[in-house]
């Protein structure tokens, strides 16, 4: 029966002339159980099992960096053409304790990972990157005798005190536990041979993906507006408000994931609460591009979002920051993102 109803949505979306190829592949993804249909129509396409805490998020040509006015503009932020010629999914929020505790566990599992109580640490392809610091105070996840636990009320909080390598684990996790190949290499830490667009796993998104799904058509600040309201729109020190914005409160801790109200996307906490990581090596940009991958080395990882302990200049769209992929602070976290068409 829900086949059934996927095909009839499917052949009325592809009937209605009014709608467009994002509106109707959006609609298949919310029914949520399709496995490889193949839709023919407006072009041959096929669609793949994604989990509900995914959105599809539509390729475009956008305007990545801000223009030489916007307030705050940093000399890295230079305004170019970006092209993504593929659909992706972004998970939509912030991972969580909860999520990261539950693939750590089924990684250690299965020999993917090792742990003792200061530290979670990759046994792929002969790393043995520290993944997650236990040791730190501010870890909300443990680990005793075998089992990950979650402090109690954290559950639904990002994970924080992950490492760049600790994020990619547990995409590469979620990918054979589903199914796929894995997109790293843990020994070069490349994704997909550098060609993370088709890599058929999960991944962190690129630096490019981020700004483009944080935007979500906007060409603004923030995807808000003109300014980001610290009660009612993201959690940052709300005592540094935007060039010309009102003061707000200061909560002083991560919160909760989609605590606030989601983008034009259906993506939550795309400013504030924690940075994310991205796959990424930091360098500058410019130049007009499609399907940008960054470096090919590197020092340190991009960061995008900001987060809860700072301003509001910092939570901007296109505000780039960066740290070595081996830091764990309580400010640091990521999402996952995975190629809609791949295998």
């Amino acid at each position: 029966m829900r086949r059934l109803i996927l095909f009839c949505i499917i052949l009325a979306v592809i009937i209605s002339a009014a709608t467009s190829r994002a509106q109707w592949r959006m609609l298949v993804h919310e029914v949520g159980d399709a496995t490889g249909v193949e839709v023919t129509g407006i072009e041959s396409t096929a669609f793949h099992k994604a989990d509900k805490s995914f959105m599809m998020i539509p390729g475009d040509t956008f305007t990545m960096g801000t223009p030489s006015d916007e307030y705050g503009r940093d000399s890295n932020e230079t305004q170019h053409q970006v092209t993504l010629t593929n659909d992706f999914y972004m998970s939509e929020t912030e991972i969580t304790n909860q999520q990261y505790a539950d693939m750590a566990q089924w990684a250690y599992d299965n020999g993917y990972c090792t742990a003792n109580n200061s530290t979670l640490q990759d046994a792929l392809d002969g790393s043995t990157q520290e993944l997650l610091d236990f040791d730190d105070s501010d870890c909300e996840i443990s680990y005793v005798l075998g089992t990950f636990t979650v402090d109690s009320g954290k559950e639904n909080y990002p994970v924080i005190e992950v490492t760049w390598y600790g994020a990619v684990s547990y995409c590469d996790w979620l990918s054979m536990k589903e199914g796929f190949t894995r997109a790293y290499d843990h020994s070069s830490w490349e994704c997909n041979g550098d060609d993370p667009y088709n890599a058929e796993g999960y991944r962190l998104p690129t630096e490019a993906e981020w700004e483009y799904a944080c935007r979500a058509g906007t060409q603004t600040p923030f995807n808000t507006g003109d300014c980001l309201n610290a009660e009612t729109e993201a959690n940052y020190n709300g005592n540094y408000p935007y060039t010309g914005c009102p003061r707000g409160p200061y909560e002083g801790w991560a919160l909760p994931v989609a605590n606030y109200p989601a983008n034009a996307f259906g993506l939550y906490d795309m400013h504030g609460n924690v940075w994310e990581w991205c796959n990424d090596w930091y360098d500058s940009y410019g130049g007009d591009e499609t399907d940008p991958v960054g470096p090919s080395s590197g020092v340190s990882r991009v960061l995008r979002g900001g987060g809860w302990i700072g301003n509001a200049l910092l939570c901007r769209s296109a505000f780039r920051y960066m740290y070595f992929p081996t830091f764990t602070l309580y400010y640091l976290g990521f999402r996952v993102c995975r190629g809609a068409l791949a295998r």
